[in-house]
């Protein structure tokens, strides 16, 4: 900055001296203006005094004023900053006027003519016959041609026109300078072979007249010098007067002396020579003072520099180093000066600097050369650093220079290839939090994040490895590398101790420098890839079997910082949660769809495929049959050979259905002893070819593992899509009925469902019809069943359980219209009227939740949360009061579109509970994501949660996952005391069921909680 403000400073001084010389120069200009107007006025009106301005001297003539006129005009126009076209006309004119007067006055001089140019503006009558004619005297004629030709070579486009106006003026001030030093030392009239006399007052206009024709272009030509704001021109500028004034006053004593008698004419010419030494003595002295400060003051302001600075000459020479280049350099004092700047270069680097060099000699101009990654400077001990030179050219009288700025840079690009790795470690950082979200499996999970740590983080590589304790060898489960080479070599004792290290010690294990390792033999395949950082950070949980690591690898060495090393164990931490979350995932996936003893698919995932099956089968016009399979005599297998062997003949049941039938379709077990086959594009003729073989293969026997041995029989119902009914429920149940009456004859075959009549078809219309009817004639109730507190038995809520008294059927079930109602749409309006009515209700007694289930189609209105807004400000109900029931299949079709209302809702001051949960289809990637409060686990899980290990394996998980989200579980249809206890043991928060209470009218759901 110090000096960026000294040149500016420079800048202002020059452009306040250039203003200062024009404003002279014009002033000049209106004098010369003035003094030629007044003459020529005197000779309009014949005032004898005007004509000659100063008297005893002759008359100054028309031609002679005219000219210094435009002269004086000319200075007044060049005086202005800026000059316009029309005005470098006038200029033209003036200068083309005073040349040809000028001209053709010299001509009648040369060639004896009496062209009459003295007498073609005014006739002069005054001048006497003996000085006829009365023309302008040879030496003015002169100056005046002079200074034409100056003005004029300004306005033709020459390279040097200011030199040569300013040469003219000197010329001019020499010619009509003599004639004042003349007129000083007392000769008035004097004529020479191109020179005659010429009037004071004539003299003294030519030197003002060069004087501005000097001053008029400062910045340029001679000038440049004379007008600089630097120290030659301020010096020039002071000692100029003595310059001048000195020699005259010297020269006129000596004549007076000599003219007195004082001394000898040899005497006063030695005095006057002797004075004019001494002022060229002075004016030398104090020039070399003015430049020996300077030069002080220029190499103080250098050493005091913030930078290393050189100047160096177009050889290449270092002429000077302030103390900082010699300290960059470790230089001593007047080493570096006199060497060639090749020494401050590396050797590589020789022939490119050479070129650089010449380059910019031929251009010089300012410029940066700014190359950290490949520009170096070469201190004198050998040792390089990356460096940023600023160059900057000087020119001097005598030669011209480079300036260098040196700037090392080692810390800045150490800081800045820190903050990329930073920058690349937070992309990974994100990239990994991205890939949890959408990642469905671990093997993508390792292969992304391996592939994204890579790619992002710009690391040769990294792997998932996994330690095998027992053989102590490490095994590569997922690698993504720059290199194939390290894909497929085997690990060295030294990675695989660094592996064991991190793992058993659950800490990221560090080796910032390979190359410096004692186990360098080990290495050597890794540094000749150029790795030489190695990190590794734990993925697994000390307490696992399977322990795995993250194993990074880089080329730069100390790369692993710890700023960079605490993200990279939060990358590691993201991927270890993401890992164990699909793992739970996974097998709460599998015991979702799966059932647990015959590791078939279950109840929910057949229901998903068939009606898949069933969307395809109306898609294409096709067919699809079920075959219901049921086990005759299973109750009396349980009773002989208990549950594990009841288990081991249902697996063996399915085995040998599962021979009869393709891969392409489909065998679940639909519960207890009953199985369903799903038989996609074929009828229920073809089907009894597949009903057969499960009759042949159940004849043979079939042998446990205790060696006891049974046969087994089944009675199986078929029924096809679409001819035995178009809804799933119906196709089922016709199955379910062909197969009951084949039972009902003593089992061991199978039956065809053959459609009924039209009935039921009717009857649901009459339901839709009396459903419509309900809500206008208050046919609906709410009944409410107590939500407790596990740990204390209090209760903490109720649930708002919809009831419909029939004026003729009575009480109908919700399980009965329900469906119904959401196919008709009928939901949302009934929806409404449950929440406004629990609502107005629980106002009696703040404090107590009450829950309320929105519908999936309910949940997706548009209008959903206004309308609940509305009720809350009708009722009066507090929202922290109200906790909303939302099923997982209600969230799935549109996740994003759920979690935006689910959050509007959470804004209303509500909370929101997941319903059924574990009978969905939601993924856990997404459970994270909903702002939910309590999750409550179906009743179909609680019903059997105390005898079958595959129901207490998923509530257990449900529960410890639910916890880990620090989200609140409740339990469903909880009737047992038994249940009860596995819950309170399992850390479950709440229960509801018959166990408590069943679902009671308002009042006295309230009385109960009060006792």
């Amino acid at each position: 900055m110090p000096s960026q403000e000294g040149s500016t400073s420079n800048i202002d001084a020059k452009e306040l001296y250039h203003q200062i010389y024009r404003t002279t120069t014009g002033y000049i200009g209106w004098t010369v203006i003035a003094i030629s107007t007044l003459v020529l006025l005197s000779w309009a009106f014949d005032i004898e005094a005007g004509k000659h301005i100063l008297p005893h001297f002759d008359s100054m003539k028309v031609n002679t004023a005219l000219c210094f006129l435009a002269s004086g005009i000319i200075l007044r126009l060049a005086s202005q900053p800026v000059i316009t076209r029309a005005k470098h006309s006038v200029v033209a004119l003036l200068a083309a006027f005073i040349l040809m007067v000028s001209g053709l006055t010299l001509l009648e001089y040369a060639l004896n003519w009496a062209i009459g140019i003295d007498n073609v503006f005014i006739m002069d009558k005054a001048t006497p016959a003996e000085n006829w004619p009365g023309r302008m005297s040879v030496g003015t004629a002169i100056c005046f041609c002079l200074i034409g030709i100056g003005w004029l070579t300004t306005i033709v486009p020459v390279r040097y026109s200011s030199l040569m106006l300013q040469i003219v003026a000197l010329i001019t001030i020499a010619i009509s300078g003599s004639a004042l030093v003349g007129y000083l030392f007392g000769v008035q009239k004097f004529r020479l072979s191109v020179f005659s006399t010429m009037a004071l007052h004539t003299s003294i206009l030519f030197a003002l007249c060069s004087v501005g024709m000097l001053l008029a272009r400062p910045g340029k030509g001679l000038m440049s010098s004379a007008a600089s704001a630097y120290i030659g021109g301020r010096s020039l500028r002071r000692l100029l007067p003595y310059i001048v004034l000195t020699p005259l006053l010297t020269s006129w004593l000596s004549m007076q002396g000599v003219a007195a008698g004082y001394y000898t004419d040899a005497f006063g010419f030695a005095l006057s020579s002797m004075s004019s030494i001494m002022v060229l003595v002075l004016v030398g002295w104090l020039g070399a003072a003015a430049l020996n400060y300077e030069e002080e003051r220029f190499r103080s302001t250098l050493d005091s520099a913030p930078v290393a600075t050189l100047m160096v000459d177009e050889n290449g020479i270092i002429q000077m180093a302030n103390q900082l280049a010699r300290s960059l350099f470790r230089y001593q004092a007047h080493q570096l000066v006199g060497q060639p700047i090749e020494t401050l270069i590396p050797k590589r680097l020789h022939q490119n600097y050479s070129g650089f060099r010449r380059q910019y000699i031929n251009d010089p101009k300012q410029r940066m050369k700014v190359a950290g990654s490949d520009l170096f400077a070469l201190r004198q001990d050998g040792t390089e650093f990356p460096a940023e030179i600023s160059l900057n050219p000087v020119k001097t009288a005598e030669a011209r220079f480079l300036m260098a700025a040196v700037v090392d840079i080692t810390e800045r690009i150490q800081a800045e290839q820190k903050i990329l790795r930073l920058n690349r470690t937070h992309k990974v950082l994100s990239g990994i939090n991205t890939l949890i979200v959408r990642a469905q499996s671990r093997d993508v999970l390792c292969e992304e994040a391996t592939r994204i740590t890579v790619k992002e983080g710009e690391l040769f590589a990294a792997m998932v490895v996994e330690y095998d304790h027992e053989a102590g060898r490490c095994k590569v489960l997922h690698v993504h590398a720059a290199h194939k080479a390290i894909e497929t070599r085997q690990f060295s004792e030294f990675e695989t101790d660094t592996i064991r290290e991190c793992l058993k010690k659950h800490c990221a294990v560090v080796h910032n420098d390979l190359r410096a390792q004692p186990h360098d033999a080990q290495l050597t395949d890794l540094i000749e890839l150029d790795i030489q950082a190695m990190a590794a950070l734990p993925l697994t949980l000390p307490q696992e079997s399977k322990k795995s690591a993250f194993v990074l690898f880089r080329h730069e060495p100390f790369a692993f910082d710890q700023t960079e090393m605490t993200l990279l164990q939060e990358v590691a931490g993201d991927i270890s949660f993401a890992m164990t979350t699909l793992e739970k995932s996974q097998r709460l996936e599998y015991l979702t769809h799966f059932d647990n003893v015959t590791d078939l698919p279950n109840r929910l995932l057949l229901t998903d495929r068939l009606l898949q099956a069933m969307h395809q089968v109306d898609k294409l016009q096709d067919v699809l049959s079920i075959l219901y399979v049921d086990i005759d005599r299973f109750k009396q297998v349980n009773e002989s050979l208990g549950l594990s062997g009841g288990d081991e003949v249902l697996r063996q049941v399915a085995h040998r259905i599962r021979a009869c039938i393709s891969k392409a379709d489909t065998i679940s077990r639909w519960g207890g002893d009953e199985f369903i086959v799903l038989l996609p594009g074929q009828s229920a003729a073809e089907v009894t070819a597949i009903a057969n073989c499960i009759t042949d293969e159940l004849q043979s026997v079939i042998t446990l593992d205790n060696g006891q041995e049974l046969f087994i029989s089944c009675s199986m119902g078929i029924a096809e899509y679409p001819h035995s009914g178009r809804d799933m429920d119906v196709l089922i149940n016709g199955a379910r009925s062909a197969m009951a009456a084949i039972k009902a004859h003593g089992g061991n075959n199978y039956q065809h469902f053959v459609p009924g009549s039209k009935d039921a078809h009717r009857d649901g219309l009459a339901l839709e019809t009396s459903l419509r009817h309900a809500l206008a004639q208050d046919q609906f109730q709410l009944f409410y069943q107590p939500q407790i507190d596990i740990t204390s038995r209090k209760v903490i809520g109720l649930e708002a359980l919809i009831r419909w008294k029939h004026p003729t059927q009575g009480m109908i079930a919700p399980d009965s219209f329900i469906p119904l109602a959401e196919k008709t749409g009928l939901i949302i309006p009934i929806g409404e009227w449950v929440l406004r009515e629990a609502c107005r209700q629980a106002v009696a007694t703040p404090g107590l939740k009450m829950a309320v289930n929105l519908s999936a189609r309910q949940f997706h209105q548009d209008n959903l949360v206004a309308v609940i807004q509305q009720i809350l400000i009708e009722t009066g109900m507090s929202p922290a009061d109200l906790e909303l029931e939302i099923t997982e299949s209600a969230l799935i079709y549109n996740v994003e579109s759920a979690i935006t209302t689910m959050e509007e809702l959470i804004g209303l001051g509500v909370s929101i509970s997941l319903d059924d949960f574990g009978t969905g289809y939601s993924s856990l990637s997404y459970l994270k994501r909903f702002p939910i409060d309590t999750l409550k686990i179906d009743k179909s899980f609680i019903s059997e949660v105390a005898t079958n290990p595959g129901s207490e394996i998923i509530v257990n998980t449900i529960i410890a996952m639910a916890h880990r989200l620090k989200l609140k579980v409740i339990a469903e249809g909880v009737e047992t005391e038994e249940q009860l206890a596995m819950l309170h043991e399992r850390g479950c928060d709440q229960a509801q069921g018959y166990l408590f209470s069943r679902p009671l009218p308002y009042q006295e759901a309230i009385n109960a909680v009060r006792r």
